[in-house]
């Protein structure tokens, strides 16, 4: 399973339930239908890959209150769910 999360970031389901968070170009370099990229991190959930992005994409945006932060974070959280309710759907 595939979701791309936005343009530099996706997390990937492996078959052993092993999850990835792979930082990536905006084109990445496929081969075989895998993204190939240097930054790759590993975890046993769906939820900690999520977390995890959160906080990437948080440090590389301009917040400056705590109501920009519970905003952005409302926002990613909502674009995350939906993302993954397509890819659940296309599955199907």
């Amino acid at each position: 399973m595939e979701i791309k999360l936005d343009d530099h970031y996706t997390i990937v389901g492996g078959r052993h339930g092993q999850i990835r968070l792979i930082r990536h170009k905006t084109n990445p370099e496929r081969r075989k239908d895998k993204i190939i990229s240097n930054d790759t991190l590993y975890f046993q959930t769906f939820g900690q890959a999520v977390k995890t992005y959160i906080k990437k994409s948080a440090n590389e945006s301009d917040i400056k209150s705590f109501e920009e932060l519970a905003a952005f974070i409302d926002g990613k959280l909502k674009a995350v769910e939906l993302k993954i309710n397509q890819v659940m759907e296309d599955d199907e």
